[in-house]
């Protein structure tokens, strides 16, 4: 029986996982509704919005659902204060007679209260099934909601001695096309991408999906205000745009004439010459943005580790040596004394990208 049940419940964060890139900040939620050991319903939270993934599967299940089984990634919600109505009273009306529950919502306005009012109607209720599959899935939804920060990712493109770019600054193309495939799919899966001036005024990079999905917020932070006004970031006809400067910098033309092309300028007051990351992180979450892609040089990488921001990192390595003393690295910044000052990561994925590696570590 253990064993039919991990197998709705894989098919269940199967469902959810179609909601990836579509959905936030709200979490992926997926749903199945089997009676007789017969999968009569299922559904997933599609777009933000739109029907919850219970109401989709209820929907599909009809009368059917009387006295059958629910499968769902993450406990049922139960307030009212969103765009789609609760589906605790959707699963009472319809009759479902035991609801199998991956993890509790972290929402405090959810957290137990679904599970309580289901059972309190004589629904019976099981908690903890893949729980962890399911916190994997939802790891930034989890982040935002309980630590009122996006999940940050740091990706770098390197060679295989460390570098992102040459002594010149020449860095097209380090890694294969298939990596960067992989890092256009992963744009139009996040909230945001984040970079440096530097990087704007270098590279010029429109920071899109490349049409492989929705296009991200693109974030830039110019305390000195020294990328030009031609460069692709300040198209907002592709996605918004947000600017993060210093406070001290004063109301100006040139200020003016990004805020007309609809650029969203956020403000932060420096210390040492710098923006503080937790600051930035705290006011994007504000405006639902649940997930950030750090894609910087190394100056901006380097303040986003010091900072405590980073959650996991992404390096696709290239089988090229490029050398040089004066040649980028992906976290430059300080740096530290000694190797037990070393931020911690864990690998949690190594794979082949064409020529390239890609290492996927998170944050120990």
């Amino acid at each position: 029986m253990e064993n039919k049940h991990r197998k709705y419940m894989e098919l269940v964060i199967e469902l959810a996982r179609k909601g990836l890139g579509k959905v936030s900040p709200n979490p992926m939620v997926g749903c199945v509704i089997v009676k007789n050991g017969v999968i009569i319903g299922k559904g997933y939270h599609c777009y933000f919005g739109g029907p919850h993934a219970e109401a989709e599967s209820l929907k599909s299940a009809g009368e059917r659902a009387n006295q059958a089984t629910m499968y769902v990634n993450l406990e049922p919600c139960c307030h009212t204060d969103k765009k789609t109505p609760p589906c605790v009273p959707k699963i009472i009306n319809a009759g479902i007679k035991e609801v199998i529950v991956a993890m509790k919502d972290p929402n405090p306005e959810v957290s137990g209260k679904g599970i309580k009012t289901l059972r309190h109607y004589g629904i019976k209720c099981k908690v903890g099934l893949l729980q962890k599959n399911a916190e994997e899935l939802n790891r930034a939804y989890i982040k935002w909601i309980t630590k009122k920060m996006p999940f940050v990712i740091l990706k770098s493109a390197v060679s295989l001695d460390g570098k992102i770019a040459t002594r010149t600054g020449d860095s097209k193309w380090i890694t294969s096309r298939q990596s960067r495939e992989v890092v256009y799919r992963l744009r139009s899966q996040v909230d945001s991408v984040l970079v440096g001036a530097n990087t704007i005024i270098k590279d010029n990079p429109s920071l899109t999906a490349h049409r492989r999905g929705r296009n991200p917020v693109r974030i830039v932070i110019d305390p000195k205000l020294k990328i030009p006004l031609s460069a692709k970031i300040f198209n907002t006809n592709l996605s918004q745009t947000i600017l993060i400067t210093k406070e001290q910098n004063k109301q100006s033309a040139y200020l003016k004439r990004l805020e007309s092309r609809g650029v969203r300028l956020l403000k932060f007051l420096t210390k040492n010459g710098r923006i503080n990351f937790k600051q930035i992180m705290y006011e994007l979450a504000k405006d639902n943005i649940a997930s950030v892609l750090v894609e910087g040089g190394g100056e901006t990488n380097a303040l986003a580790l010091e900072d405590g921001v980073v959650d996991e990192v992404m390096f696709f390595i290239a089988p090229k040596i490029i050398g040089g003393r004066a040649a980028k690295t992906p976290v430059e910044g300080e740096g530290i004394d000694r190797i037990s000052q070393a931020i911690n990561f864990k690998f949690t994925e190594i794979k082949r990208l064409g020529s390239d590696v890609l290492v996927h570590g998170q944050l120990q």
